[in-house]
């Protein structure tokens, strides 16, 4: 199993490397590197804040599920963890070696591993549905009122409809049908499909939450879904693109999707086709484009190493308590002890 693991992990890497080198050959490396080398500073500060600001949202909705299960871990420990889960990510190539993190941290700290897994997963699952609910109002108020003037490729539209209205729906049907269930009591020859043991996981952790913990965590992912887009916005700011934020807030949910996606390593080449496949349609360059997913991605490794920063610092303080018995041990030990005779 670890054999496999090391395999594909590699795999990742080597596809990484190689989208990256074709996607940036066709559009120039030349026009990447002198985009990037004009980047607005002030706006990319603000997406950079922003980005320091969704992993606090991350973390208290995180905080909210796990409270609802009778788990007390302290939210500034959750934030903790969410920085820790981004250094990880910068190494594991799998885009889920963050969640691997946080859950090994909350289960050493309070126990209670399954629960840890589950708030996971769930955090995970209420990010896309506030994404994909923010995606669905934009579709619904542009089709009624025509917000934008941004024309899209059909095939695009139908992309976003799809990933927009699929989420919630998919998610109400885990939660009001229990499809295990049915399948166990109808269908029982599915059980034996490869990774069916996942989906009955998938299903228990939409349905082990009562409704108000999920609500509030919805509603602490629709400003993480707002920031977010106002994040992809400043990025494309701090490049010279000028686009309605109403583009960005159709877009966010597939970004979004494709981060989620252990197709490669952190998502890198994979996501900067989906850029281009996004917004070179709306007259925005190939070398630009690109761009805009490298700006996103080093948002992504700055944070990671301000979580290396916040790991090292808090390992150091765990290891003093335990050195200092020893060091006290070993003053005692070398000094010398009085005959009581003078």
């Amino acid at each position: 199993m670890l054999k496999n693991k090391k395999v594909r992990g590699i795999l990742q890497i080597l596809l990484s490397l190689a989208l990256l080198a074709w996607l940036i050959q066709r559009a120039g490396l030349k026009e990447v590197l002198d985009t990037l080398s004009t980047i607005r500073w002030n706006w990319y500060a603000l997406a950079f804040s922003l980005f320091l600001l969704n992993v606090v949202i991350r973390a208290y909705r995180w905080y909210v599920l796990l409270h609802s299960l009778n788990d007390r871990p302290s939210f500034r420990h959750l934030v903790y963890l969410y920085f820790v889960g981004f250094f990880a990510n910068n190494f594991i190539p799998s885009g889920f070696g963050g969640d691997v993190i946080k859950v090994m941290g909350l289960r050493q700290a309070y126990g209670r591993g399954a629960e840890a897994l589950s708030s996971v997963m769930m955090d995970r699952l209420t990010g896309l549905l506030g994404s994909a609910l923010i995606a669905l109002i934009a579709l619904i108020g542009n089709s009624l009122g025509h917000v934008t003037a941004v024309s899209l490729p059909g095939a695009l539209w139908a992309a976003i409809a799809v990933i927009s209205g699929g989420i919630p729906i998919s998610f109400l049907i885990l939660r009001w049908t229990n499809p295990s269930h049915i399948i166990a009591k109808r269908l029982p020859a599915l059980q034996r499909l490869p990774k069916y043991d996942k989906f009955e996981q998938l299903v228990d952790t939409v349905n082990r939450y009562p409704i108000s913990a999920l609500t509030q965590s919805l509603l602490t992912s629709l400003p993480f879904t707002v920031s977010l887009i106002i994040l992809q916005y400043s990025i494309a700011r701090a490049l010279d693109v000028h686009l309605s934020i109403f583009t960005f807030a159709l877009f966010v949910p597939v970004i979004s999707i494709i981060n989620l996606l252990p197709l490669s390593f952190n998502g890198l080449g994979v996501r900067e086709g989906v850029y281009q496949f996004l917004f070179v349609p709306i007259g925005v360059p190939n070398a630009t484009a690109i761009a805009m997913s490298l700006a996103f991605y080093l948002l992504r490794f700055t944070t990671g190493l301000i979580g290396g920063v916040m790991y090292a610092l808090q390992s150091i303080l765990n290891l003093a308590p335990t050195m200092q018995p020893d060091l006290q041990t070993d003053i005692q030990s070398q000094t010398p002890v009085e005959s009581g005779t003078k």
